[in-house]
């Protein structure tokens, strides 16, 4: 007797559907967060019972601040979203009803992460994004290295430009008046050929020891990439 061969589910939606999330899902990476009432538009539709859904505009424009910020943190599109079809209804239309978080947790922070040790410098949660680097976040960040660096330690100077040297780096200048750049971000008084100079500290490299090693490695990271 021939075997019944099994034919595969259809897709309960198909691309360019019109949907919303029902109410009473939480996101799959941030359980406190729900996503009942989200709607969008069905984009690809996978394995007959997932699908890619693009949130549309008014969706978007709703995000709870908490949930925009985790996403831009951990690097994640928050346009698109992979969705189970039975987290699914049509989209008949209508205003929309976002479920609102009832209680957000804030995970602790963790001072083997390089950006949660930046928050506890601005005196930041888990949950909100790093400072952009403006003159108020400098004077701050100087002030914090002024307290926790120890003076005085070595570094290299000029590797991008080929020719790197050693420097003895003594300061960062009065601690009641930052030295600090618009352009060029803290600076810092080396020990350079038997002179004292002034270099963007930003512009170190192989600086010894751990403590400091890691403090002006952190400082670096946020220098350059929150600009």
């Amino acid at each position: 007797m021939p075997r019944r061969i099994k034919q595969a589910p259809s897709a309960r939606f198909r691309t360019g559907d019109n949907v919303r999330v029902r109410h009473g899902v939480m996101d799959n990476d941030y359980p406190d967060m729900p996503i009942g009432g989200w709607a969008g538009t069905v984009l690809e539709t996978h394995d007959g019972n997932t699908h890619v859904v693009r949130w549309s505009e008014k969706t978007l424009a709703s995000i709870h601040s908490v949930f925009r910020s985790r996403c831009k943190n951990d690097g994640f599109d928050i346009e698109h979203y992979w969705i189970d079809a039975n987290d699914l209804e049509p989209d008949t239309g209508g205003p929309l009803h976002i479920e609102k978080p009832k209680r957000i947790t804030t995970s602790p922070l963790s001072p083997k992460d390089q950006d949660d040790r930046i928050r506890m410098i601005f005196g930041l949660t888990s949950n909100d994004t790093l400072p952009d680097v403006d003159d108020e976040a400098l004077k701050t960040y100087c002030e914090h290295l002024s307290k926790d660096l120890a003076f005085s330690f070595t570094a290299e100077h000029g590797e991008e430009y080929g020719h790197p040297e050693r420097v003895t780096v003594i300061g960062l200048g009065d601690p009641d008046e930052p030295m600090i750049d618009e352009m060029y971000g803290v600076l810092c008084e080396v020990l350079m050929e038997g002179r004292v100079v002034t270099l963007p500290l930003g512009e170190l490299d192989g600086v010894r020891g751990k403590p400091n090693r890691q403090l002006v490695d952190d400082y670096c990271y946020w220098l350059h990439n929150f600009v």
